[in-house]
């Protein structure tokens, strides 16, 4: 994966990391995943549920990194303000043991941490600033164009994810997945360890709940 320079030359605190994995076994739930997710809630239940959402520092950050692209965080809400809100409800991501391995990396350490099928991508996936005319398909079916300066992570061909806005259908995870890209990123007030952190964590649970393979795990800069 490769990280365009106009990139840290507008966010200089971005923090972008990535893994590439390997014969991955994408299922819908995993015994030894499970409980590590209410392992996991319970830690996120017994720090933030007694602090109001919308004042915990590292959703202040993310909102602010929102505007700062564009968007309005109060119309699209960052998935770790989303993901925070669900783990302290005891209610951990459910959708697939790659996809949940990844989320729930992003709870422990608040860096995202997405994923996306390697096979369906063209050529080296880069890391970019949006131009405001790219439109693609969300995984839900919704078509979206990305804010202008909106962080965009595309190949030659298309967008596989916009920052704010979400994840294409087009390289989502499935059963039928194989090979995957893991990517974690930060918004500027999340330290960079901590993305370190989320990266070696999804990495970590691929290995131990998805029989993954890791090819390679870098930070890129």
């Amino acid at each position: 994966m490769k990280l365009d320079p106009s990139v840290k030359k507008k966010y200089p605190e971005f923090v972008i990391g990535y893994a590439i994995a390997h014969k991955v076994k994408v299922e819908k739930t995993v015994k030894e995943l499970e409980e590590e997710k209410r392992r996991v809630a319970k830690e996120a239940q017994q720090k933030y549920a007694s602090i109001p959402v919308l004042e915990i520092p590292e959703v202040k950050a993310y909102r602010e990194f929102y505007k700062a692209m564009n968007v309005d965080p109060t119309k699209v809400r960052p998935p770790a303000e989303y993901l925070i809100r669900k783990a302290v409800a005891g209610q951990p991501p459910s959708i697939n043991s790659l996809v949940d391995s990844c989320l729930l990396a992003s709870i422990k350490y608040w860096a995202i941490v997405s994923v996306y099928d390697l096979d369906k991508a063209k050529d080296t996936p880069t890391i970019t600033l949006a131009k405001g005319t790219e439109s693609f398909q969300l995984i839900d079916g919704r078509t979206v164009t990305p804010a202008l300066a909106e962080v965009l992570l595309k190949d030659n061909e298309k967008v596989l994810t916009a920052y704010a806005v979400g994840d294409a259908r087009a390289t989502m995870v499935t059963p039928q997945t194989k090979n995957a890209l893991i990517v974690a990123w930060n918004a500027p007030g999340i330290k960079r360890e901590d993305t370190e952190k989320a990266l070696a964590t999804a990495v970590d649970y691929a290995k131990r709940f998805c029989a993954a393979t890791i090819e390679k795990s870098e930070i890129l800069t």
